[in-house]
């Protein structure tokens, strides 16, 4: 790469955000869409362009894209193979198609990639839209499967913003708002999330008390096994702030899932293709078997929506009068995009560029949770990251006002990652091939915000 696009790779900030013309686009976005739309945004301007790893405004600043769609770029903005293909597929499918009515041959391609990429059990695909589709047709799969009632699901977990999604995931009362009073048939149960104990308890010493919560007291006290259909896990929580269970728990709930013939439904819609290292993050976890996977976000390759649940044959033909997928499933152009990502992703060892990265988030952003008061716990898991912001290391008490402070600061520097209105972490998701050059300066960006804004509240420095 030559020097000039060396520099085009770079942050620039040419006025402060937002500019004069994000603002005029914001007043105009509270005058169009719904309220909620633009209420809890906590981003201060309006894109124009990305490319490659680099998000443009209308007024000309620059970002480094640690969001990258909510991970659905993978391989950054603009990936030329990927995008090339899906326009040559649109014009030669025609554009949209109902593939679960009139069967395009591009599906076929993709499907058997998926196969042979996935776990070994895992032989048969249902087509799907969104990652929320996927989550909602695998719960109708497990329920299908076993004929049987209730899903055991997680405190903190995000599986979609639709009604049986939304349901199941209870991340936040505001995400259930309107939905948890007229959906039934889920069992929340407390996340390891080790940081916040909810039993005030240590790991190992605490002999993984979250698990035990479930033989101990749900099926004790509230649902017997038997009328039980499945687990839905997050095999890392995202939204919550990128928990990573310790080690046994995964172990532990599978064999649990086993002993009482729960199907085990792993939602990998953010973790899968490589975000954590893996190409599915169950794959940290050699010889638990999973029944059912749903997919999405990367699985675009950065182009068209598309998603999918991928499960065993026991699962997948226990029914063949379940209606899932609609008129948008895979869509022969999406397909072709979504294939050519995996393909780019194995052809270009992006999983080798994921280990750098993790590695520089190490020993970049790892040290931070010594070096600052307000960085209570730094969590990594390939390029699967969080920052937890505290009051101080002994109260652990949630700072929203200061974890918003470093997120604008880090923008007003020229990096955007995701901080949520009243949440107290932000999380970097970069895309797979990012350079380990402009990722570093993303990380020292990151920490100059922290820096500052300490200094501002009066908190420690090391």
């Amino acid at each position: 790469m030559d020097k000039e696009a060396r520099i085009e790779l770079q942050p620039r900030i040419v006025t402060p955000p937002p500019g004069p013309r994000s603002r005029a686009y914001m007043e105009k976005e509270k005058r169009l869409f719904f309220a909620a739309w633009y209420t809890d945004k906590d981003v201060p301007f309006i894109m124009r362009r990305k490319q490659g790893w680099l998000v443009e405004d209308v007024d000309g600043n620059r970002y480094i894209d640690m969001v990258t769609g909510w991970a659905s770029t993978p391989l950054g903005a603009g990936y030329r193979p990927v995008l090339e293909r899906v326009v040559e597929a649109l014009w030669e499918s025609g554009g949209v198609e109902c593939t679960d009515y009139v069967t395009d041959i591009r599906l076929f391609d993709l499907a058997e990639k998926l196969v042979a990429i996935s776990p070994p059990n895992l032989t048969r695909v249902a087509p799907d839209t969104t990652g929320t589709e996927a989550v909602e047709a695998a719960l109708r799969l497990a329920r299908e499967k076993t004929g049987r009632y209730f899903i055991i699901t997680f405190h903190g977990s995000f599986h979609g913003g639709n009604y049986g999604a939304a349901g199941a995931g209870p991340l936040a009362p505001d995400v259930t708002r309107g939905i948890k009073e007229y959906i039934h048939g889920f069992i929340h149960v407390p996340y390891p999330t080790c940081y916040r104990c909810p039993f005030r308890q240590t790991y190992p010493s605490c002999g993984l008390a979250c698990l035990d919560y479930i033989e101990d007291v749900i099926l004790r006290y509230e649902t017997a096994p038997d009328q039980i259909a499945g687990v839905l896990y997050e095999p890392i929580q995202g939204e919550n702030g990128v928990y990573i269970p310790p080690d046994g728990w995964i172990e532990g709930l599978h064999a649990m899932g086993r002993k009482y013939g729960w199907v085990m439904i792993d939602d990998e819609v953010q973790t899968g293709f490589g975000r954590t290292g893996k190409m599915f993050a169950i794959e940290h976890w050699p010889g638990v078997e999973v029944d059912l996977m749903p997919l999405a976000k990367a699985l675009s390759g950065g182009a068209l929506p598309i998603a999918a649940v991928l499960g065993t044959d026991e699962v997948m033909t226990a029914s063949d009068e379940i209606y899932l997928g609609g008129t948008f499933a895979w869509q022969p152009a999406a397909c072709v995009g979504a294939l050519a990502g995996i393909e780019a992703m194995e052809r270009e060892r992006v999983l080798e560029n994921v280990a750098a990265l993790e590695q520089i988030a190490l020993e970049r952003l790892a040290p931070l949770a010594d070096r600052y008061e307000i960085v209570g716990d730094v969590r990594i898991k390939g390029v699967y990251i969080a920052l937890e912001f505290v009051e101080d290391k002994e109260s652990k008490r949630p700072v929203p006002e200061i974890t918003r402070a470093v997120h604008k600061r880090c923008i007003e520097k020229g990096l955007v990652a995701i901080h949520e209105h009243g949440l107290w972490w932000i999380r970097l998701l970069p895309a797979l091939n990012m350079p380990p050059d402009l990722f570093r300066r993303g990380c020292d960006i990151l920490e100059e915000g922290i820096a500052e804004v300490s200094r501002e509240y009066g908190k420690g420095v090391a």
